[in-house]
């Protein structure tokens, strides 16, 4: 049997039928992607870690709750793909495993014109709505013209999103998650490069959102000019869509745009409902506090996300004992570097607040202060993990109808009640609700992935979550000694209390693993992409 973490998709190198997919290089394995994810994300973390607080002081809270409400209001946007990028992804796949590039590139030509038609939409539909959703955002000091030029930008780049991306899509079915890390990564530093200039320069608020949005369209640019190259958009002229494509791409995406629009509602409206309610001081309040808990979501979600693709190809190849095998293990290293981020979150989160931003945000009403948001968003965020590896199980094979229908019930319910739990409670209720719900998705995600993987119940409690628990108890103590003993009043002191917690969970977790998980170790650090 192949290990699940080395292994390459169909294509890379095999002998292949007549037509089958012959591409240049070969699949990232699994431990590959999440390192060159992880890559990503770290340098994009960074990247932000300064960012943000030089943004925050030179242009002050209400132009940068407007930058950040801008790009939360453009990502609903993308709802109007209705799902069909993440169609690409699981057809690409499939049409990868099975060794047919006529196929793959009937997907991709199919999926560019229906993709293209709706950006049209969406760039003649920017300009109106931005000029009437003005209207409705508390916008304190800041002149409304501008407000409307702001967000009309961001919602033509996000329009643009809509087919830009498709080179995404592409890429991540066909598993070069290389190309991916290596050009949103470029991306990522090129944003903030383009936004300190704005800023250095004197330029005003909509050249810093103008130099934002050049720097999200970069990646997309330099994706698709990677399958140009590749020839698998060589045939996209003239126009055409294949009728049987588009039942097969609505079909799969019509769940996905819904479970789309319900992480939208879950991830997205919190700062839209906060800037209704409170104002743009209230959104850097909030946005400050979650940064590292949403973090640490993101890292989760960036490492996972290569998953998906993997459980198409295992499943059309019909390998279940592998399959049940992976998700185990799998689970198993996200549950405990979900429990290590969450308990390293929460014991330095203020300490962190304080050499960030400031001891403003950590001071006065309870329920307004950033550290409190960040306690709640670090629980969360730690229970979200859980479902993560039984998401991307959904989306790989197919099991579309509970995903769909638990994340609708829980993203209904979180809007209806964060409008009036705003009210009562301010922000650190948002956080607090989001709590309670990530408690309830991540046991029914669980308890039907479980199920329909073929795992016991007993496996999974022992291999997957009491290493977890293990790992975040150990991480908790280190970074609890180090609060109470050292007075984290400096970045040097307080990363090397982060790196040493970190280091006693991650020593936990390895007196606990398996011979297969040391070993897996030890070959990526001797070759961390091999």
């Amino acid at each position: 049997m192949s290990n699940p973490a080395d292994s390459s998709a169909t294509g890379s190198g095999a002998s292949q039928p007549a037509g089958s997919v012959s591409l240049p290089g070969k699949a990232v394995g699994i431990g590959s992607g999440a390192i060159l994810n992880a890559t990503y994300f770290a340098v994009t973390a960074v990247v932000t870690f300064f960012l943000s607080p030089y943004v925050l002081r030179r242009l002050g809270d209400a132009p940068y709750g407007l930058l950040s409400v801008t790009w939360e209001i453009g990502g609903y946007f993308g709802l109007f793909d209705f799902g069909i990028r993440s169609a690409i992804n699981y057809y690409v796949a499939r049409s990868s495993a099975s060794g047919d590039l006529d196929e793959l590139r009937h997907v991709i030509r199919t999926a560019f014109w229906l993709l293209a038609c709706v950006t049209a939409i969406g760039l003649l539909a920017s300009y109106p709505l931005a000029y009437f959703s003005a209207a409705f955002i508390d916008r304190g000091p800041l002149d409304l013209g501008v407000v409307r030029r702001i967000l009309w930008l961001g919602l033509v780049v996000f329009s643009l999103n809509l087919t830009g991306s498709l080179a995404v899509s592409v890429l991540a079915g066909l598993r070069r998650f290389n190309w991916l890390a290596l050009t949103n990564l470029a991306g990522s530093v090129a944003t903030a490069v383009l936004m300190v200039a704005a800023i250095e320069s004197g330029l005003g608020l909509f050249s810093v959102a103008l130099a934002q949005g050049l720097g999200t369209i970069l990646p997309w640019m330099t994706q698709q000019f990677i399958i140009q190259r590749w020839g698998l958009t060589a045939h996209l002229w003239p126009p055409r869509v294949e009728r049987r494509l588009v039942s097969r791409l609505l079909s799969y995406g019509g769940a996905n745009f819904l479970m789309r629009i319900c992480e939208l509602l879950t991830f997205q409206s919190d700062q839209i409902i906060i800037v209704q309610a409170l104002g743009p001081a209230a959104v850097a309040q909030f946005h400050v506090g979650r940064f590292l808990a949403l973090h640490s979501r993101s890292l989760i979600a960036v490492l996972s996300m290569v998953l998906a693709p993997y459980f198409t190809t295992l499943s059309v190849t019909g390998e279940q004992d592998e399959i049940r095998q992976i998700f185990l293990r799998l689970n198993r290293w996200i549950c405990a570097l979900a429990a290590l981020l969450a308990a390293g979150v929460i014991g330095l989160g203020r300490p962190f607040l304080v050499l960030w931003v400031g001891q403003r945000f950590v001071l006065g009403d309870w329920w307004a202060r950033s550290d409190i948001v960040l306690l709640f968003f670090a629980l969360a965020m730690a229970f979200r993990a859980l479902s993560a590896v039984p998401y991307q199980f959904l989306l790989g094979t197919r099991r579309l109808r509970f995903a769909t229908t638990v994340l609708l019930l829980e993203s209904l319910a979180l809007v209806g009640a964060g409008i009036f739990v705003v009210r009562w409670q301010g922000i650190a209720g948002i956080a607090m609700l989001k709590l309670a719900s990530s408690v309830m998705i991540s046991g029914a995600f669980v308890a039907y992935s479980v199920r329909e993987a073929g795992v016991r119940a007993s496996d999974y409690l022992a291999q997957s979550i009491a290493p977890g628990l293990l790992a975040g108890a150990a991480t908790a103590a280190a970074a609890a000694l180090f609060r109470h003993w050292i007075p984290l009043s400096n970045w040097t002191v307080f990363f090397l209390a982060a790196s040493l917690s970190a280091a006693a969970g991650a020593a936990a977790f390895v007196m606990v693993s398996t011979s297969e998980d040391r070993e897996f170790i030890l070959r990526k650090l001797r070759s961390p992409l091999g």
